[in-house]
Formats: structure tokens, sequence, C-alpha cells
């Protein structure tokens, strides 16, 4: 099979490749994955694995004796690596940040307090230092720093996490009064009066102490409670969800074509601004850069200290958590095998999508990745539709997974029979009810072999993977699984079985690295000054496979712009689309400001593919190539008809070239005068814009773009300005961290910051 990317640049292709694997700068993989390569090309045998079937790649690779003892050799001396605890670190860290905090440094005092937190050992693990309550003395430190920086309900929470952790009980009495100003604090008055109550109780004969206590509570009655916060609401896709794919809104579809794939076009009509997807993603890392700010499970950031403050890893002091609620879970599922080895796997220089093919793995545990190998590697006898309605296939009867999901389906049947009679509402609330008490009863491990389904039927190209990348991979993969085995999760196995179930996990590694390399998407923050939209950037956090988001293709005039809330990606339509018309995203080069000559190389050599969009087949000039004057482009007046003209005054031509309609001026100048009127709604939604008045700048600049495509053809600059526009204003109800920016009141050149948003806030790995 010819491959696309060895006809622009194959040499570029291979370094594209090998960086979705890992790094070339940074690491001892890259020489660990040449050396396998140059081993491997001796005597043919490279060229002959690359014409092994898939299924029996790795096989091979394991019968290959002589590669197989050096890697052995190699990989064997893997072994645990990661930043411990260390109670003396945290003392020093917790005694300067009383120190900072007594000096006024507020900020300086709030980090070394959390330093102290995260690097402090468990409760009575070193005695000989803090007398074991270490762990307990950094929280009560840090709730004071919390409580000086204004955030009251953090402090709370630091406080009756510093109790559990056995605070000495000479500490009673000012942990209970410092509890009362936290409570009086957030509001909670009658709880802020018992706190002090007790701390009156434990301050014996301190008539002085007691005197001020009493001063407190006297103060309570003068106080009013506090606003309750104000939550986001939650968004939503813009009418009905997919009953079969409810990451999707009913105004999509996903078909399929031999040449395509599967892919997402319009079902009923789109308008601009519609929410079109929000999808949880089935695996998702954080970036290494980030662990220190952000939080490893949620992503969210750590210095956003209103409900808690960060917590701790038991074991490791490389990253840290937003909560206890996001702790416990990282540590019950993927954490407990990833933490021993974290360093070792950064040193290693291996990429986040390597990092992401392991936590597919861990997050699942061994008896659900064994599953999911079981039923999507070893059996390739599965449908599209099958796939798309997330129906598992080559599951017995007797299968637990398979017995909830046929009782999920038989009431989604149901209920489609009771709306088909036209049955009371009553009746139909009660049997949706019977269907999410079905889902909820699903454990974690069982939604997560049913949502592999899509994920392991994304392409991986494997047809056109050349022999030494297919090696890597599996290098690579062997590597990862050498670690699993150390950290303990073939623990439970057989003697009999351990050399399968290890081949098992290398062979779902492998393909999790494949799949990965075309379908990740880059989870973004931006990151704002004083104003919301002046100098605003995208910051790249983190990194997610999207079982439904996935499955939208790539075209250098996009349909769509994205978004992250959370973890969750957000499409939103950036023009109107009819039915039939693909639903495009872009996965990084934008005709904008990469030429047709750079898209179609990068695509080739990032993607395998050659693009074909209506963007690359006319080969559209560059932002910086479109006059701000030029007659725009107008659509035939035949409304079936998709040719384009210019419509200047000396260019009108008397009929349709494609059609053969005739020409009306008069309807022509309305188009223009159309599009004018559009230019004069994107210019209000820019004043909009600068006022900050996000929600009715989305208004104004969807109502233009909507009416512009009932004239107008792109490409049109003005148009493609405002949807760059429209793309940073859905990005400010994702998520935001605004910064400190000095000369706040400068603001960069509009179209400057157009041009670099058109590329940058459109990144895919």
């Amino acid at each position: 099979m010819s491959r696309v990317y060895e006809e622009l640049d194959p040499a570029y292709a291979t370094a594209c490749s090998d960086v979705t694997l890992y790094s070339n700068s940074k690491g001892f993989f890259s020489a660990i994955a040449d050396e396998a390569v140059a081993m491997a090309s001796a005597d043919q045998w490279l060229h002959k694995f690359e014409k092994v079937d898939d299924a029996k790649k790795v096989a091979t690779v394991i019968a290959n004796k002589e590669l197989m003892g050096w890697l052995n050799g190699v990989l064997g001396r893997a072994s645990a690596l990661h930043r411990g605890k260390d109670a003396r670190v945290s003392r020093d860290c917790r005694e300067n940040a009383a120190r900072a905090l007594r000096s006024g440094q507020i900020k300086e005092a709030l980090a070394l307090a959390s330093q102290a937190v995260l690097r402090a050992p468990l409760t009575g693990s070193e005695e000989a230092i803090d007398g074991g309550v270490t762990l307990a003395l950094a929280l009560w430190t840090r709730a004071q720093a919390l409580h000086h920086a204004g955030y009251a309900r953090a402090a709370l929470a630091d406080l009756k996490l510093a109790l559990k952790e056995r605070l000495p009980a000479r500490m009673r009495p000012q942990y209970y009064w410092h509890m009362g100003h936290c409570y009086k604090d957030v509001g909670e008055l009658t709880r802020a009066k018992v706190s002090y109550e007790l701390a009156g109780r434990l301050l014996a004969a301190d008539e002085e102490a007691k005197s001020q206590l009493n001063k407190d509570i006297e103060s309570l009655r003068y106080c009013a409670a506090p606003a309750p916060p104000v939550h986001k609401p939650e968004v939503t896709v813009t009418g009905e969800a997919k009953q079969n794919m409810p990451a999707l809104s009913k105004l999509v579809k996903i078909t399929e074509e031999e040449d395509k794939g599967r892919f997402a076009v319009a079902n009923s009509r789109v308008k601009t601004g519609d929410v079109l997807l929000v999808d949880s993603p089935y695996a998702a890392c954080l970036l290494t850069d980030c662990y220190g700010t952000h939080c490893l499970h949620c992503f969210k950031r750590l210095d956003d200290y209103h409900e808690e403050a960060p917590v701790w890893c038991p074991k490791c002091s490389r990253v840290a958590f937003c909560s206890m609620a996001c702790r416990d879970i990282a540590v019950v599922t993927y954490h407990s095998y990833e933490c021993q080895f974290l360093d070792l796997l950064i040193g290693s220089g291996m990429s986040i999508l390597s990092h992401i093919a392991l936590r597919m793995v861990t997050q699942a545990g061994l008896a659900t990745s064994l599953s999911i190998h079981s039923k999507y590697l070893s059996n390739n006898e599965k449908t599209v539709e099958g796939v798309v309605l997330n129906d598992i296939e080559g599951v017995t009867k007797k299968s637990k997974i398979k017995s909830r999901k046929e009782r999920l389906n038989r009431a989604k049947k149901g209920l489609k029979t009771l709306n088909d009679k036209n049955v009371k509402d009553d009746n139909m609330n009660a049997k949706e009810e019977e269907i999410n008490k079905i889902d909820d009863k699903m454990t974690f491990e069982e939604k997560l072999e049913l949502r592999a389904a899509e994920i392991y039927s994304l392409c991986t190209h494997s047809e056109q993977r050349k022999g030494a990348d297919y090696l890597k991979r599996i290098v690579m993969g062997m590597f990862l699984t050498e670690c699993l085995r150390k950290a303990g999760i073939f623990k439970k196995c057989e003697k009999d079985n351990l050399e399968i179930e290890e081949m098992a996990i290398c062979e779902l590694l492998v393909r999790n690295l494949q799949l990965l390399q075309f379908n990740a998407h880059e989870i973004y923050e931006t990151l704002r000054g004083t104003h919301q939209f002046a100098g605003s950037k995208p910051l790249y956090i983190a990194v997610g496979i999207y079982p439904t988001g996935a499955l939208f293709n790539h075209e250098c005039y996009p349909a769509v712009a994205r978004y992250f809330e959370g973890r969750k990606i957000v499409l939103r339509a950036i023009r109107p689309l009819e039915p039939g018309d693909v639903i495009s995203e872009n996965y990084g080069p934008h005709f904008m400001v990469r030429t047709l000559k750079e898209r179609q190389r990068s695509l080739a050599s990032r993607y395998w593919f050659r693009c074909a969009c209506v963007a690359c087949c006319e080969d559209w000039p560059m932002l910086k190539q479109m006059a701000s004057d030029a007659p725009p482009y107008v659509r035939c007046p035949n409304l079936s008809c998709s040719a384009k003209f210019k419509a200047s005054p000396q260019n009108v031509p008397n009929r349709c070239a494609r059609c053969a309609v005739n020409m009306d001026i008069q309807l022509v100048k309305v188009f223009v005068e159309t599009v004018d009127r559009c230019v004069k709604l994107y210019q209000e939604g820019a004043q909009l814009m600068d006022e900050e008045r996000s929600e009715e700048a989305i208004a104004a600049i969807c109502a233009g773009i909507d009416e512009f495509h009932e004239a107008g053809c792109a490409p049109h600059r003005d148009t493609h300005l405002a949807q760059e526009a429209l793309r940073s204003c859905f990005a400010a109800f994702g998520n935001v961290h605004r910064v400190f920016v000095a000369h706040a009141d400068e603001k960069p050149d509009a179209n400057a910051e157009h041009e670099r948003s058109a590329l940058a806030t459109q990144q895919q790995v």
C-alpha cells in the first residue's frame, strides 16, 4: 500500500511519528529504540517483520532470540524511581512558611506551606521528627496562611484534615478558636459559636484569652451571612443529546465512507454557536510541566483555594490533587501503579501519548484490560454500527457487563415502544428513571469496558506503518509492561498464565500507542490578564483521548471551535451548516496562517492523509494575503448551486458558469449589501468584546456569520477574523486562568492576535 507521507517528506514523517512516542533530546528511550531497530535490520528481519499480520507482530518480536536477549537485559534494569517523602524538608518548609506569614508575605507562605504538606510523610511513619505528626503540623500552618489570604473555606478543610492526622492535644484550644474564625468568615455562625465555646472550655485558667474569646463570640451577633457562591452551569449540547451517543447533539450524525472512514456530518441545520459535542475523555494525562500547578486527576488549577487546598499522594511528592475526592479516585485506580515509577517514566523521555497508553491500562486494572484485549484485539468481527451504538460483540451471555448492557438496551427499546404508542408522560418518566438506575449500578470498570468499544474502533493506520516504527512501539510497550510487572499489576496472576497475560497487556499497549498517534487532543486553558480577551492565549496542560470527539475529521477551514470545561471537550459551530455538510475540526495547520504546501506536508507527515477540503482544493490565500477592501465572493442566486463569484461591478457574469442560471444584477447588489451589513455586526461584536460583554458579543457575531452565509462565500477576510473572535469568546466560558500582566492597558493589535490564535487555539497532538 502506498504511503502518502513518503510522497512528500519521509524524513519529516519519521520524525513526526517518533515524537508521538518519545523525545529525541530527553531521556534514555530514544537510544534503546534506535539500537533495537539497528539490531532488527540485520538479515532483512525488519523487512520481513513489516509484512507480518498485526496480531502476530508482538509474538514475532518475542521469537527473535537475539533481539529479546538484548531487550530483556536492558528493560530488566527498570526499577521504581520516584520523589518520596521527607520529614526534614517538610519541617523546614513549614518553619519558613511561618516566618513568611509573620512578615506578611502571604503568597510565599502559602507556597511554602503547600510544599510542607506535599513532602510530609504519612502520620506515624517518622516518629523522630515532630513526633510523627509532621503532616498535621504542615496542615495547621497552611490553614493559617489560607485564612490570612481570604480562603476561609479551604482553611477549614485543612483544619479538619489536621485533626484527622493527630494534631497534638496541646494545640486543641487554638485549633477550635481558629476554626471558629473560619466558620465565621464563611457565614456558618452557629458552627462558629460552637467552635468558640469548645475553645473556651479548653483554655483552662487563661483569663486573658477567654476575655478575647468572649469578644469573638459577641461579634457573631453583628455578622451577616455572605452571599452563596455562584456556580457556573455545565455546558450541554444544543437541542437534545443522541440516545446512543450522549456526548453528541441530535443535530449531528456519524456516517462512513470507504476513503474517509467514520466522520461527523450535520443531521439537521446547524446555526453558528450551536454546541455540537460535550465529551468526557476515555483517558487523559496531565503534562509533567504542570505537575506543580494543576491537579493530577481533574487538571484544576491548584492555586484555586476556594474549597480545598492541594492534597498529597500517600507515597510520592511529585504530584498533587485539588481535593481528597480526586486523590482517592487516582490512588485506587491508576496512580497506585504509576506513582512508584513516575520519575523513571519521566526520565525515559517517553511522550505524553505513551503515558496515556499506559493510563488506559492502569485506570482499568488487569482484569478489565485483559477483557478489553479479548474483545477488541482478539475479535475483529465487529461492525461500525455496533461500535457507534456502543454495543459490545463477542461476549458470552453469562457476562455480567453484557447482561447489564442488554437490560439497558431492552429498557431503551421499551422506552421507544412506549413513545410510539403515545403513552402518558408519567410512564415515560418512570421508564427513563429505570434506565438511569440501570446505568448507575454499573461499576467504573464496566462503564470503561463499554466505552472501549468506541476507542478500539478508531483508526491506527497500521497498514501504512513501517516496520521500524512498529518495532519502536513494541519496544515501548515492553518497557511499560515491565514497569507494570514490577509495580505489581500481575501479582495475582497464576504462574502458568503469566506470560500470556503479559503479552496481552503489551499488545494492548501497542494498540494504544498506534491509535493515540492520530486521535488524541491537547487540553488547554486560557490565560488572560486584566482584560478578558486582549492578550489572552492558550496554555496546553494535558492530553486526552475522546471517544466521540475523535470522530470529527479535519479541514483546513474548520466548521467548529473547541475549548475545554474541566476535562470535557466542547465543540461549537463557527459557521452554519446544512444537512449532509461535513462538521470538520482542525488538527493544527489552518489556511489563514499556513500555505497549501505547508499544510499538505504537515498533515501527510503527522496524520498520514492528503487533505482535500475546499481551502486546499481552491488554494485559498492566507489571511495576510487577503485585502480588506477586496470585493467579496457571493453565491449563485440558484440556492441549489454551490458556485460563487467576485461581486465587483465590473465582474458580474451574465449567467452562472456551473448551473447556467441568469444573473440578476439587483439580487447581486442585495447580496453585497448583506455582506456589508454582516461586517458591521462583526464590528459591533468586536466593540462588545472590548467591553467584556461576552454573551452579547457572541450573539452579534453569530448573527453576522449566519447572515453572511446566506449571501456570501468564503474566503472572506472579515468573516474569518470574526470566526476567530468567536473562538476566543467561546474559550472564555471554559478553563480560564487569570494572571497578572504588566502594562495590562496596552492592547495588542487585534489582527495579529487573530492570526496567532487561528493556529494556537486549534492545536491537536
